[in-house]
């Protein structure tokens, strides 16, 4: 990874994580590569998902739990004509903050550990609350029909790509143009342009 754009920072990358409503999860058997996107949950350093009990991917992770799940959040499109006068397109290129995790899925029997994932999901995806805790035994049938997936953190990576590794010149050309289109998203990666800059 060029070291430009790689994040170190726990802080932000559990942002990145805490605001993506799904990542892709990566699994492999025999040979055979499959992703799938899942919505999941970052509790500490580690991932949680779930899924049905008897599907493909679980079929996978019972024969090789060795996982990748990445997520990314997108930002600006950079129109070729942003950063070069020489009308080729090779310049365009996508702004974006990205978290790559390697490694092992543990699947969660345990119903106190699930219920424990379930309100972490929901208070991410539906913080205005309104749904019985997962205490209550109205959830006893759906928690044991549901397989819930930890995702043992052996290896975490993190890149923001904002030209940071541009000259003054074509940093300062793109935002010009991000500032003329205009768009929300352009104002948010002119922000973030800016505070990586430093």
């Amino acid at each position: 990874m060029n070291p430009n754009f790689e994040i170190k920072d726990t802080i932000l990358i559990d942002a990145v994580l805490d605001k993506a409503e799904y990542g892709t999860l990566a699994l492999c058997s025999e040979n055979k590569p499959y992703a799938v996107p899942v919505n999941f949950v970052r509790i500490e350093n580690d991932i949680y998902f779930h899924g049905a009990l008897q599907n493909r991917k679980m079929k996978i992770l019972a024969q090789n739990p060795t996982v990748s799940f990445s997520v990314v959040e997108n930002y600006a499109l950079i129109d070729a004509d942003f950063s070069s006068t020489e009308g080729l397109a090779c310049p365009a290129t996508q702004f974006f903050k990205s978290v790559s995790i390697d490694g092992v899925a543990v699947v969660q029997e345990d119903r106190a550990v699930k219920a424990e994932v379930f309100e972490a999901l929901m208070r991410k995806l539906q913080p205005k609350g309104g749904y019985k805790p997962f205490s209550d035994n109205a959830y006893d049938k759906a928690l044991k029909a549901t397989a819930v997936v930890k995702i043992e953190t052996q290896r975490r990576s993190c890149k923001f790509k904002f030209g940071q590794h541009l000259s003054e010149e074509r940093f300062e050309m793109i935002m010009t143009h991000l500032l003329a289109r205009g768009t929300e998203i352009d104002r948010q990666t002119v922000a973030i342009m800016q505070a990586q800059r430093k």
